[in-house]
This record gives C-alpha cells, structure tokens and sequence, in this order.
C-alpha cells in the first residue's frame, strides 16, 4: 500500500464537495470510472457524517482525508475532531429517513471499513477492491 495524497479541509458542509473532486482527481489515472464514482460517492458521505457528527464543525475544526493505493485496492481514511456523544455506526432507516444512510452506503458498497476513536479524535476508513477488473487496463495502477 501506498500513500496516494493527503489533504485537510475545514469541518464545514462544502467540505463533502471539496473532498470528492480532490479523491477523483487525484485517483483519476488511477482506477477505473466504476470504481471512482463508488469512491466519490463514499468519501462524500463520510466526510458529511465527519462534518456533522463530530467536532471538527467547530471554528477550527479539520477534517483529514488520507488516500492509499493497493495493486487492487483504494483505502480511504477520514480523520476528524471526534465526538464525546457520537460514535460511527450503521443507523437502521426506513424509505421516509431523509438522513442516516452514509455508513449504510460504506457498509453495503466497500470490501471492509471501520472506525476508531479516541481523546485526540476519530476515523472512519473503508477499502474498495477492484474486483471487478475484467480486461486490459482495468487494474489499479499505482
């Protein structure tokens, strides 16, 4: 595994935006379309649950996005504030949430995720496998 890139962004909302165009941009030549917009869509919504249940929404808050690349694998690390009431897990929802599906979606379309706190703050990770590589060009490159 290697380091692909690392940014901070503020613990604000635009932030989710901000953090998907850097991961496709920077995994661009890298991986391919399928895999990117998988990739895109679960940095976003990780870095929004980051943003919105933790403390990196204060003043000075950060949220850290870490990105690794495998010869078939994408690991995806979001570092932030971290919470002394919330705590990364699946939420149960129903077809009427308008919210609560973030890790949903990580835990139903990554290969393996998970998360961690503690007094310095917390990460959720998750890893894509480009298992569904099928002829020439079609593997991770990195």
């Amino acid at each position: 595994m290697r380091v692909a890139g690392q940014r901070d962004f503020p613990g604000v909302a635009r932030s989710a935006g901000a953090a998907r165009g850097w991961v496709v941009e920077l995994l661009g030549g890298h991986a391919p379309a399928g895999l990117l917009e998988t990739v895109e869509l679960l940095v976003g919504e990780v870095v929004t649950n980051a943003v919105l249940h933790s403390d990196s929404a204060g003043p000075e808050g950060l949220v850290t996005v870490c990105v690794s690349l495998g010869r078939d694998l994408v690991h995806i690390e979001v570092i932030d504030d971290g919470s002394a009431v919330n705590v990364p897990e699946v939420r149960a929802t129903d077809g009427e949430s308008l919210s609560g599906r973030g890790l949903g979606w990580v835990n139903l379309l990554a290969s393996a995720w998970g998360s961690s706190q503690d007094e310095g703050g917390g990460a959720v990770w998750f890893q894509l496998a480009n298992d569904r590589a099928s002829g020439p060009g079609a593997r991770l490159s990195g």
